[in-house]
């Protein structure tokens, strides 16, 4: 970092006051003009001062510096900084206040005061008062006047019209999280890959010379408290597009803030299709998905059951209480009758998986085949032990693979075919691995590794429309994501349905477990 900016600073504050740090965006363009080419330097130290300050009160410099070390931390959670630009901009702060507190700021008091009384103390009043002030001190002063003027003008001008400014020379992408909870170790997993798709863009030269910045945020799973926490956030920070990899009910939240904002949220793993449609008919202006809804992922099952296995005859097996599950059972249920097929047994399950008597019934419904409408989780893994034990030895199809799978249900999936966003054995995805496990020193497991390919895709995709578009404004930008067709992604090729703003006619990958192992097979799309 260059320590030449910090001594600017505190020559400003001797000038303007300890006042001037309390308007960020003022001193942020105040340094532009002093500091050419140090972008970075003003970018870290203006927003690391909107966090400090964003109680409404400048602290003391040993006070900061008493803090250190949980003001460092706060921009690293908050801001998404790196410790060592989050410590260069808390001590960078501390040593402005210390040279602001020494700048006797009381004789600056004192002569605005002298000015006031001698006002007021002028018995002939103000026209026989003696015009002693330099004719160029007073150009300066109408000058200034005019400069906060037009300044004051400019910026209810980019509010009004809600334009998404880049931040010195950077494209600021806020990525939401759950990174703390039940669900920390995912969420971290997703941040990474979001990074790491950050990372290799910027290698490259960024977008159009802007780099792509990764602001991380850790959402609560409550739909209310992530909703004011974004608007919070958005309050203090612009962003061009928001990335959400939370759970559906708070991506449904926050597609209104988006609407409301004019600016664009993409989320990676929604299945809801409230997350980007407003009514049956018509879509939410700035809420995209990377993947399809639950409707899409039932008629995909359908479609690889009636064309791909030439199974007519099947049990379907749904889990009880799921929203989600009811929603791909609903739309499988039509497409399977519409293709000829039958549902010979329909059951519910729960966390212990089927009964052993829902499995013999299964076993003596001639059921040519079992489906899970659901997604992964340990009841699945149980009903495929269950339902093998009760000596069933016809297909099954699912959706999802993991360790979990692997782990209690053993050999008893042999002869299943699972349906997946992305594979981890997909040849296509291993230099993904590798850059992942080269930049964290980490695998993805195979639970984790489609939220961490789909969230590296996201950022790809915000990249790829930041390219085609010639604005930064959230309405440029939703009309770039709008018109996406044949994007070449790590995991998939990407078309925008404008219908639904989903994903439209997007391939899965298939896994077939034979012998002890998961094979990836391909890609495919429902046709």
């Amino acid at each position: 970092m260059d320590d030449r900016l910090i001594e600017v600073t505190r020559g400003l504050v001797k000038i303007y006051g300890v006042s001037l740090l309390e308007d960020p965006e003022r001193l942020g363009q105040l340094l532009e003009d002093k500091c050419e080419g140090r972008g970075r330097e003003i970018f870290l130290l203006s927003f690391a001062l909107r966090d400090i300050i964003k109680d409404g009160r400048l602290p003391s410099a040993d006070e900061l510096a008493s803090r250190r070390a949980d003001a460092s931390d706060g921009l690293c959670s908050r801001l998404g900084f790196s410790r060592e630009s989050a410590e260069w901009a808390v001590d960078a702060i501390a040593s402005i206040l210390e040279a602001g507190a020494a700048a006797t700021p009381a004789s600056q008091i004192e002569a605005r005061r002298g000015f006031l009384s001698g006002i007021e103390d002028a018995g002939w009043g103000l026209a026989k008062r003696p015009r002693t002030a330099p004719l160029r001190k007073k150009a300066f002063r109408n000058g200034f006047l005019l400069l906060c003027i037009l300044s004051l003008f400019l910026a209810l001008f980019v509010r009004v019209t809600g334009a998404r400014v880049t931040q010195a020379d950077e494209h600021r992408l806020l990525f939401l999280a759950h990174l703390s909870g039940p669900e920390a170790a995912l969420g971290h997993v997703r941040l990474k890959g979001a990074q790491l798709a950050a990372d290799q863009i910027n290698a490259l030269g960024g977008v159009k010379g802007r780099m792509i910045r990764i602001q991380a945020q850790d959402m609560p799973q409550d739909p209310a408290q992530a909703a004011s926490a974004v608007l919070d956030i958005l309050s203090q920070s612009r962003a061009t597009a928001v990335i959400s990899s939370c759970n559906d009910g708070v991506n449904i939240s926050l597609a209104a803030i988006a609407d409301k904002n004019e600016i664009p949220i993409i989320s990676t793993e929604s299945g809801s299709a409230g997350v980007t449609m407003a009514t049956d008919e018509r879509p939410r202006l700035y809420s995209f998905s990377v993947t399809p809804d639950d409707a899409y992922v039932g008629r995909t099952l359908a479609y690889f059951l009636s064309q791909g296995l030439r199974r007519k005859r099947s049990a379907v097996l749904f889990r009880a209480g799921d929203e989600a599950s009811s929603e791909i059972m609903e739309s499988f249920t039509a497409e399977n009758a519409a293709s000829g097929g039958d549902a010979a047994y329909v059951s519910s399950f729960g966390a212990r998986g089927v009964t052993r008597e829902d499995a013999e019934r299964i076993r003596s419904s001639g059921a040519e085949a079992v489906v899970f409408v659901c997604g992964l989780d340990i009841g699945v893994a149980r009903s495929m032990k269950t339902l093998r034990g009760a000596g069933y030895s016809g297909t099954v199809l699912g959706l999802g693979y993991g360790a979990v799978l692997r782990a209690e249900a053993g050999d008893a999936l042999d002869g299943s075919w699972w349906i997946l966003p992305a594979s981890m054995d997909d040849p296509q995805l291993l230099s993904f691995q590798t850059s992942y496990r080269d930049r964290y020193n980490e695998r993805v497991s195979w639970e984790d590794f489609p939220g961490a390919i789909l969230a590296f895709d996201a950022v790809r995709w915000v990249a790829d429309a930041l390219f085609r578009t010639k604005g930064f404004q959230g309405e440029a930008l939703r009309h770039a994501l709008l018109s996406t067709q044949s994007l070449a992604l790590a995991h998939a090729t990407l078309t925008m349905d404008p219908r639904t703003h989903a994903p439209w006619n997007k391939a899965f990958a298939l896994i077939y477990c034979s012998d002890g192992n998961e094979r990836f097979q391909k890609r495919f799309r429902p046709k």
